[in-house]
């Protein structure tokens, strides 16, 4: 091999093969005049690969999108026609099978000597990291689908790409599984993981390669559907979704059941950004969420005036806990025998500064959804205790009464809630064996496993646990027997109409039997006809509460009750409907 002509060739020489980067030197043929170490380790074959003269390499020359450079774009082609190369990523596929190695390219003409001089840098590790790195940034680790960053990155585009072509409409449908928190509770978050791995290979069972599948986070997933034929090939796939979801998933070597919320929006035309999508598709999400008729919801803009109306609802409740204004009202529960009030249950209202008096139907929700049931919750058990404790002070009358108050499965998640409740009965100075504490089934089931022993020191106190809305949950039966409770409250399902459904006075008559047998009182809730508290009465079913004896009561209107000691039940404020 030749190598260039001058007195100091030889240094020249010395300083160019100690450099790391491969360094290649080629008279205006293209015939390759000097190489150092590196580039011979790095061009395995020779110079040909990058437009060189000589036999053919063990190489191609592939660019960014690794596709073959054609002879006049190769590197040495480019600097002997005269160009100048400042750090050009190129790709090296070495061997068969190839195995791809990212380099830099720099170089340019060799002034006054003719000829061309390249240097090429190998960034493969660098690059590799780089994929590492973006991997971790863009996709999810469990699942390795899409993670929300780039979901939303390619949602932008596709919205995009739309307005910018007119394209047809496409479906964005957001997945969430229902009750997947339980799951993790009682299986074990390696379950958990397992399900959503399986998930998302389910969903992608589903799709098309076109369609963008991602774990937006938590148990949630997402679809982008392009080129869609019609909203009813978005229910389509909403349907299919919902099916395979329900199937059985084995894990672990046993069947775990859930199912899915999904909603669904459709686009483009109505959106600019794909933050206002995925917003609608959450709410339509959120919908079948709150009325599970079937797993999915197509998104309409009626249901955008009501993720409105929570959202300044949920506002204004930050705000009605801090400004004093919330309410209690109190129904009478009374002895069915004898009609006989012999306590409460306290119910909260919101006095609303524009909406008026607000019923709980209108905000309970948006507490739980939001997480300010914890501190309502606990403003309604003091307030409650505070308020029994006044009227026993001022009425005689009432020292046997009982008030039951509601506590949420978000305020069982709290620690110190034995200390907590203990502490409201010491600062108001109500009797812990005039507090009933009310437990939906919901609560149970979230924390079977650990409420046992909670619940046994909040009856080491002396308060008396109810099972609310009994029968409406799951494995009511299982609950009796392993939860200390001391009185059920029969949903009011059981007690509609059971005059005239022999199936419902049948389950009403074995409930009650049931409570007898393990030593358990029984309300009614929903007393709201004399046939109903007939029905009540013949069944001795003990205690009952409803319209037909009283409605909830402001505590102006218990006091004025009150003040007429001997003033019956019908003589209380008229009833027209609920509220």
């Amino acid at each position: 091999m030749s190598q260039p002509s001058c007195p100091d060739a030889a240094m020249y020489r010395a300083v160019l093969s100690a450099l790391p980067d491969a360094v290649v030197v080629v008279d205006p043929a293209g015939v390759l005049l000097f190489r150092n170490a590196a580039a011979e380790a790095l061009l395995p074959g020779g110079i040909a690969g990058l437009g060189g003269s000589g036999d053919p390499s063990d190489y191609q020359v592939l660019d960014q999108q690794y596709r073959p450079l054609a002879p006049p774009n190769l590197p040495l082609g480019r600097v002997l026609a005269g160009q100048s190369l400042h750090d050009e990523e190129l790709i090296l596929a070495v061997g068969s099978p190839p195995k791809t190695r990212w380099v830099v390219c720099s170089g340019g003409p060799w002034a006054g000597a003719g000829g061309a001089l390249l240097t090429l840098r190998d960034i493969s590790a660098a690059k590799q990291q780089e994929a590492s790195l973006l991997q971790q940034a863009f996709y999810d680790p469990l699942t390795g689908l899409p993670n929300r960053h780039l979901f939303m990155d390619r949602l932008g585009q596709a919205l995009a790409r739309a307005h910018a072509d007119s394209q047809p409409t496409m479906a964005l449908l957001v997945i969430d599984l229902e009750r997947f928190k339980i799951i993790n509770d009682n299986l074990g978050h390696q379950v958990g993981d397992e399900m959503l791995i399986e998930l998302g290979v389910r969903l992608l069972s589903q799709s098309r390669p076109e369609y963008t599948v991602a774990r937006l986070g938590g148990d949630e997933f997402a679809i982008l559907v392009e080129d869609l034929n019609s909203r009813a090939s978005a229910i389509d796939l909403a349907e299919k979704i919902y099916a395979i979801v329900q199937q059985p998933f084995l894990l672990q070597q046993q069947q775990v059941y859930v199912s899915a919320n999904i909603g669904v929006a459709l686009g483009p035309a109505a959106y600019q950004s794909a933050a206002d999508w995925l917003r609608d598709a959450d709410i339509a999400m959120y919908q079948v969420k709150a009325g599970p008729d079937q797993g999915w919801h197509v998104f309409d803009s009626s249901l955008r005036v009501q993720q409105d109306l929570r959202v300044q609802t949920e506002i204004d409740l930050r705000q009605a806990i801090d400004r004093g204004e919330l309410r209690l009202h109190y129904q009478p529960i009374v002895t069915i025998s004898n009609e006989e009030i012999c306590g409460f249950e306290a119910l909260v209202r919101w006095q609303h500064p524009t909406r008026g008096l607000l019923p709980p139907s209108e905000f309970i929700h948006i507490a739980e959804a939001s997480g300010l049931i914890i501190p309502l919750g606990w403003w309604v058990l003091a307030e409650a205790c505070r308020q029994m404790q006044v009227w026993t002070e001022q009425y005689p009358a009432m020292a046997e009464f009982t008030v039951s108050v509601n506590m949420s499965s978000k305020q069982f998640s709290q620690q110190h809630i034995v200390e907590r409740i203990q502490q409201i009965l010491d600062d108001t100075g109500f009797g812990a064996n005039r507090l009933k504490i009310e437990l939906t089934e919901g609560v149970l089931i979230d924390h079977s496993d650990s409420i046992i022993a909670t619940l046994e020191q909040i009856k080491a106190l002396g308060i008396k646990l109810l099972v609310d809305d009994f029968g409406t949950g799951y494995s009511s039966l299982s609950y009796l027997h392993r939860f200390p409770f001391d009185c059920l409250k029969i949903d009011r399902s059981f007690i509609e109409n059971a005059d005239q459904d022999f199936e419902k006075l049948e389950i009403l008559q074995s409930v009650v039997r049931l409570a007898w047998n393990l030593g358990l009182d029984v309300v009614a809730e929903g007393v709201e006809t004399p046939r109903h508290h007939a029905q009540l009465k013949a069944l001795r079913c003990e205690l009952g509460q409803g319209y037909l004896f009283s409605r909830p009561l402001s505590p102006a209107a218990v006091e004025a009750m009150m003040t007429k000691k001997t003033t019956p039940l019908s003589d209380l404020p008229a009833v027209t409907q609920p509220t």
